[in-house]
């Protein structure tokens, strides 16, 4: 496990002995994912940075995708304590860029990944 972390350039586990628990500890590449994942082709690569999307509107689709949650305004509000201006500036610039989809309509409106279609 060791030499595969490093041969990937990641930091080597760390073990440790807490109380009555083994403990080990795996390092993750953070922001450095991608470089990791060298066989996707390119054109399903997508740098969120250069598509222009901020900190919240990463951070949402992490979410989404990851914990396969869905957002409305008002949660997109209270999760990252934004103006409700704000909220619906951010969740229509990622349907615009899309990276998100919507689902009904009006104030029951809910928006998702495109990555984790509902099913």
């Amino acid at each position: 496990m060791k030499r595969l972390m490093v041969e990937h350039g990641l930091k080597e586990p760390e073990f440790s002995e807490e109380g009555d628990y083994f403990v080990v500890k795996f390092y993750g590449p953070g922001d450095k994912i991608l470089d990791l994942v060298s066989d996707i082709p390119d054109e399903r690569m997508t740098d969120l940075r250069e598509l222009g999307l901020n900190n919240r509107q990463i951070e949402a689709l992490k979410m989404m995708v990851n914990q396969k949650r869905y957002y409305t305004n008002s949660l997109y509000q209270e999760e990252f304590s934004v103006s409700r201006q704000t909220a619906s500036r951010d969740l229509k610039d990622l349907v615009e860029k899309g990276q998100i989809y919507t689902i009904g309509k009006g104030r029951a409106i809910k928006y998702q990944s495109t990555n984790n279609p509902e099913a």
